[in-house]
């Protein structure tokens, strides 16, 4: 269940409808409670205030229209501005950074602003009442002008335009390389510190390259579909073999893709094993359509990696922005250099092994940020010298002894290669 409600506020927070339509909302409650507060206490407190002037039913009615009408219209251009940044990022950087653009708050609070202040305006013009109403004689309707809901609807106005100077800006420095760049950073660094956790049980102290010979996986527990795997839920897992007195081999990380009838995980023999017990395992298995960053590191230094293959095409051939991305990722193994990887097997509180992961190492760190750029910063004299340079650099740093091997493996393949 935890995984699954990682990928669903990943995704919601990706989303362009969710923000708005809390702002939606809450104009909607405020709109209600201004005109209450209006009709219960009146406007004559108002008249002391410099700043609220007493409008006339025609000019809020043309005040609040005005308004409303010109909300909208940025709300359009906003969304059309929007979808122009999107669509340039994508061509230029790689699809797989849609996601960085469309979970962008500022973006999706402009749009909000906009609607909100447009829906804001037309629930309060609606409320609005000259001397009378013609027709019915019967019909005797006072004049009703909510000032205080005026009032609101201006400083929401002042704040859309405020807003709308703000995403002016906001938009092209969204674009930029840098500010691209420096938003994966980010993630990579809050990956680094929640990614491989100690969560999964308590780590086992003394771990050997094999599996303790003891344990005999008899039970196979395949995928029910198609997809990337996005997360575990190793908390319901660890559960699970805790209460049933078992052990659980994971078979694949999240980022694996995955078939159907494809094997996900092992456990040793369970006395009431049938095909409900294999589901319970299964669903701590989140199974989706795309990769996402929420349990996948290797997703974000694949991006960093797109965007440096990119830049070093022939057709594109811009190798300071491949150099940026060797900067930035030469920062994440100093990170991953003064951590340890968590151990592949996982035990309880009384020491039990339960849950053995798969193995995470240095080696897959390495082909993924360096190993998959190499063949493209080869051909590049500078951007080979850089990555050399940059390399070397990280060496120097780092008292990690099987990554600066690693490394200096990689350096050398490419000055092989150079030659």
């Amino acid at each position: 269940m935890r995984a699954y409600l990682q990928q669903l506020i990943y995704r919601i927070k990706g989303s362009y409808w969710f923000i708005p339509s809390l702002m939606v909302i809450a104009s909607i409650v405020l709109s209600q409670l201004a005109i209450w507060t209006d009709r219960e206490i009146g406007n004559e407190w108002m008249k002391d205030f410099w700043f609220a002037s007493m409008n006339q039913p025609d000019g809020a009615r043309a005040l609040l229209a005005t308004v409303a009408g010109s909300m909208i219209t940025v709300a359009g251009v906003t969304f059309s501005l929007t979808i122009l940044a999107v669509s340039h990022a994508t061509a230029h950087f790689g699809p797989r950074l849609l996601d960085n653009f469309m979970r962008d708050k500022g973006n999706q609070v402009t749009l909000g602003t906009f609607v909100a202040t447009f829906l804001y305006c037309l629930l309060v013009l609606r409320v609005i009442r000259g001397e009378g109403l013609p027709g019915d004689a019967g019909l005797d309707v006072s004049a009703f002008v909510p000032q205080l809901s005026l009032l609101i609807a201006l400083f929401l106005t002042i704040a859309s335009v405020g807003e709308l100077i703000y995403f002016i800006h906001h938009v092209p420095d969204s674009i930029h390389i840098s500010t691209v760049l420096q938003r994966l950073a980010e993630d990579m660094d809050r990956k680094f510190d929640e990614l491989y956790p100690e969560t999964v049980g308590e780590p086992l102290q003394t771990e050997s390259d094999e599996d303790p010979p003891s344990f005999e996986f008899v039970h196979h527990v395949r995928s029910s579909s198609s997809g990337y795997l996005q997360g575990i839920d190793d908390t319901d897992l660890l559960k699970f073999a805790k209460t049933n007195d078992v052990v659980i081999r994971l078979l694949r990380r999240p980022g694996d893709f995955l078939r159907e009838k494809e094997p996900i995980a092992e456990v040793t023999k369970f006395a009431d094993w049938n095909d409900k017990t294999a589901d319970s395992i299964r669903y701590g298995f989140t199974i989706g359509f795309s990769r996402t960053p929420t349990q996948d590191v290797f997703f974000i230094l694949n991006e960093f990696v797109e965007v440096a293959t990119r830049a070093l095409s022939p057709g594109v051939n811009d190798p300071f922005t491949a150099m940026q991305c060797i900067d930035w990722l030469s920062v994440g193994l100093v990170q991953l250099s003064q951590r340890n990887l968590p151990p592949v097997r996982r035990v309880d509180g009384k020491g039990n092994v339960r849950i053995i992961t798969t193995q995470t190492t240095h080696q897959d760190f390495v082909d993924a940020m360096l190993g998959q750029l190499i063949p493209y910063a080869k051909d590049d004299k500078n951007a080979r010298k850089y990555f050399v340079d940059s390399m070397q650099k990280v060496v120097a740093i780092s008292d990690n002894i099987e990554l600066n091997h690693l490394i200096n493996e990689q350096v050398r393949e490419i000055q092989r290669q150079e030659n």
